[in-house]
């Protein structure tokens, strides 16, 4: 679970930075071909992310790897 929320909090930054360089961008006034190109890049890279969010919802095909993740936790009575 732990490494899980790293990688969300990890992309949560990346969005943040890639939507802060394209706002910067779109405030400039003359957009040269390598900015075009830059704006491009990071809105594939935007897309691959939410791609990659969605698969992260999917419980994986082997359930050994979804609950050992998890850990189990033994109830002491």
């Amino acid at each position: 679970m732990p490494y899980i929320l790293e990688h969300l909090t990890s992309l949560r930054q990346e969005i943040t930075d890639l939507r802060n360089m394209n706002a910067r961008s779109a405030a400039k006034s003359a957009d040269s071909q390598i900015d075009q190109s830059a704006v491009e890049m990071r809105a594939n890279r935007l897309v691959e992310i939410k791609r990659e969010l969605s698969q992260m919802l999917n419980r994986p095909e082997d359930p050994a790897v979804w609950w050992e993740k998890g850990g189990r936790r033994s109830r002491i009575a």
